[in-house]
């Protein structure tokens, strides 16, 4: 029993598509791609010196705090 000329092609075109991204993994493991600091550059890269790491600067979230003393005055 032998293979068609089309699987046979197939064949050879899965292996060296299969040969090109594990090569093309081992670069970038090797250049260092998946390291902690180059994945961190691209988090960080967001911020700049108006809005600095860790300190937020956008009103999106208001103290509520002073809104129940208000309501509770109102009431007694």
């Amino acid at each position: 029993m032998s293979l068609p000329f089309a699987a046979i092609i197939v064949i050879i075109i899965a292996l060296v598509a299969g040969a090109l991204a594990l090569s093309a993994f081992i670069w970038a493991i090797r250049t260092k791609q998946f390291s902690i600091e180059q994945l961190n550059r691209g988090a960080l890269l967001i911020f700049d010196d108006d809005e600095p790491v860790g300190t937020p600067q956008d009103m999106v979230f208001k103290d509520n705090s002073t809104h129940g003393k208000k309501e509770d005055e109102k009431a007694g």
